[in-house]
């Protein structure tokens, strides 16, 4: 089943504007556009210019102007002959008669939803029959605006739609007007969960003492800051439950409240008690005494137990990497490849395995095995083609330039790609994306897929969907994860995953900066996934993800008003800024990038400490994880988008492919 959408519907829009009031006693609908108060002329030869009229005036309610633009059209748009016949029907007051007509068609909840404005029958079958449908939840929330007290229509939708703006609303409005029973304060609960911890907190005190709920008062006397209150419901949870699954996790949690050295000592023997999630255990508490207690040391018999107890946990990559990774430092390679040969054969898809691969190549190439190193590389370049690590292995085999000084590269991007293929789609959504009516196949592909099963090529498609509908972050990421799941035929599908949004603004911004676009564009990706509106947990906003504080700094210096969600506003003061990171570090993109995510000083103290005569090594060797990260996934990113965008990566690209192809003579 594919997952909802963000809808903007007018429902939507009319419970989101009455919710916090809770006035809900009438609802305005708009008049139709008209043009010195007479409704524009209607050409009869425009097909799509009727389209677009009648189903606007379908919306509004203007049901006899519907039937003008609509009549006749079926036979000029068989793609959407369906969808014409229902809006007809519905305006002729037979949505009935359709109904029957249609028993099976995908637009049936679509049919029962606008039969439900008038009839409380079509929307209780509805309600039964299509219970998570985002149809029925414009129904109950337009019901509901109707008759906010009707208890019948708020339970459901506070229990199945959650994140309705409505349903905040109403559950404050059930709490007013009515003694709860305990599985409604629960409901109640999770509602607030969303909105007010301090609301939250009470209704869940009111709610059944079951382990998920004592979870969750814990995690909110956390969040408003009381640690004593929440570790007395942390130790609760095993005392009423002890057989619950959740008493793990509420040690887990509680552990992050104690010393390290407590804590170290609390989950020690938890690791027997619940021998299934043992792997959990044991890198919890390597992980405590990596960073609570700087004692790296004690973390190697944990790393070698996970490894050798429970090799296929979801943590034994990740051990099996740290040993290498110390063994290495302690001059011992020997153990250092076994365990990196250990992580590539048995978990060959973990992210930590591209690493692996390619320090059994450097490794061998430091040992002056030349032949192994290159045969190394190439089969990085083989299994891993779009990892950070396939880039560098390129570069070792010389089909690609290494130079981590990116934003001097001269790189000449194709800006203007031609659409792809929308497969596994039919032809009614494909109709409505060609007239631009981008709402109405929103509601067509989640009529037509709704508990259905996606074929990647579906999920692909969806992300296409995603994207027209401005949902950056989520089209990335499924196309993401199902380019890597299901490779394409056509590597062109790959452009979903790394795509050039805001192309006009990053060109022009990147050109004046004088920064390489495509480095500019792997940045963007890995902050925000080209999110106009998006907000980090720290108040980095925007597609450059800039702090307000970092936006003022520029602004004394880049004069001009602006607005940090606004792309091009954010453009151009991230990219001033990333110019002056450049600048700031003798032009080292490496250290700009680093510098964009730990700050000019954090960088300042690490040079101090290790100055770079290796940019490869030195990334290795950032202190702060999260950065280590941040600056490998864009170049990873670049190097991808080279290959997508530009002649120089896909001379590359040809280069690669016929050497592997030879299995990489030299």
């Amino acid at each position: 089943m594919s997952m909802p959408f963000r809808f903007k519907t007018r429902t939507l829009l009319i419970a989101a504007s009455l919710a916090g009031a809770l006035g809900l006693a009438w609802v305005a609908f708009s008049k139709p556009q008209t043009e010195g108060g007479t409704l524009v002329a209607v050409s009869s030869q425009d097909r799509s210019g009727r389209y677009r009229r009648g189903s606007a005036a379908f919306e509004r309610g203007d049901y006899a102007e519907a039937r003008r633009q609509l009549a006749g059209l079926a036979a000029s748009y068989p793609a959407l002959a369906e969808r014409i016949g229902l809006k007809l029907a519905v305006a002729s007051g037979e949505g009935r008669r359709w109904l029957e007509a249609h028993p099976k068609s995908p637009l049936v909840p679509d049919a029962l939803a606008l039969l439900a404005r008038q009839d409380r029958a079509a929307l209780l079958q509805l309600l039964n029959r299509y219970s998570d449908h985002y149809r029925t939840r414009e129904a109950l929330e337009r019901a509901l605006v109707r008759d906010p007290d009707d208890r019948s229509l708020a339970g459901p939708l506070i229990a199945r739609f959650p994140e309705s703006t409505l349903a905040y609303a109403m559950a404050t409005r059930r709490e007013k007007t009515g003694a709860l029973s305990p599985a409604e304060w629960q409901l109640v609960a999770s509602i607030y969960r969303r909105v007010n911890a301090k609301q939250a907190l009470a209704a869940y005190e009111r709610a059944p003492a079951i382990p998920e709920n004592l979870l969750e008062r814990a995690r909110l006397q956390r969040k408003l800051g009381d640690k004593p209150a929440a570790r007395e419901l942390y130790e609760l949870v095993p005392r009423r439950f002890p057989k619950s699954p959740l008493v793990l996790d509420a040690a887990f949690e509680r552990a992050e409240l104690l010393g390290a050295g407590e804590a170290f000592a609390a989950l020690e023997p938890l690791e027997r008690a619940f021998a299934e999630r043992g792997d959990e255990v044991l890198w919890a508490r390597s992980q405590i005494a990596v960073r609570q207690l700087s004692a790296p040391e004690m973390a190697i018999p944990l790393y070698r137990r996970l490894v050798e107890r429970y090799p296929t946990s979801a943590k034994a990559p990740n051990a099996a990497w740290e040993l290498a990774a110390q063994s290495a430092e302690r001059g011992n390679t020997g153990a250092a490849r076994s365990y990196a040969r250990w992580l590539v054969r048995n978990h060959p898809a973990d992210p930590f395995a591209p690493k692996a691969a390619f320090w059994l190549g450097k490794w061998a190439e430091q040992a002056g095995a030349a032949a192994e190193a290159r045969s190394q590389f190439r089969e990085v370049l083989k299994r891993y083609p779009r990892s950070y690590y396939a880039w560098r292995s390129a570069t070792r085999l010389g089909l690609a330039d290494g130079s981590y000084d990116i934003d001097r590269a001269v790189v000449s991007v194709r800006w203007s790609q031609p659409p792809l293929p929308l497969e596994g789609t039919s032809a009614a959504l494909r109709e409505l994306l060609a007239l631009g009516e981008i709402s109405e196949a929103e509601q067509q592909w989640q009529s037509e897929t709704y508990r259905r099963k996606l074929s990647p090529a579906q999920k692909l498609a969806e992300s296409q969907l995603r994207a027209r509908l401005g949902q950056h972050l989520r089209s990335i990421n499924q196309a993401t994860l199902t380019l890597l799941a299901a490779p394409p035929a056509d590597p062109r599908a790959w452009e979903q995953a790394y795509p050039l949004f805001y192309a006009p603004g990053l060109r022009q911004w990147s050109q004046q900066r004088k920064l390489n676009p495509l480095l500019v564009a792997s940045l963007i990706r890995q902050e925000s996934r080209f999110e106009p509106a998006v907000r980090s947990r720290s108040g980095a906003m925007g597609l450059m993800q800039i702090m307000p504080a970092t936006a003022r700094f520029i602004a004394e210096r880049e004069p001009g008003a602006f607005e940090l969600t606004n792309p091009v506003d954010n453009l151009r003061l991230g990219t001033w800024y990333l110019r002056y990171t450049h600048e700031r570090f003798g032009g080292s993109t490496m250290l700009a990038l680093a510098s964009y995510n730990a700050g000019p000083g954090n960088v300042s103290k690490w040079l101090k400490r290790n100055p770079v005569t290796n940019e490869e090594d030195f990334i290795e060797q950032i202190p702060f994880k999260e950065t280590r990260f941040y600056v490998v996934n864009i170049y990873e990113n670049y190097w991808n988008y080279l290959r997508l965008y530009s002649s120089q990566g896909r001379q590359a690209l040809a280069a690669i492919d016929g050497r592997t192809a030879m299995g990489g003579s030299n």
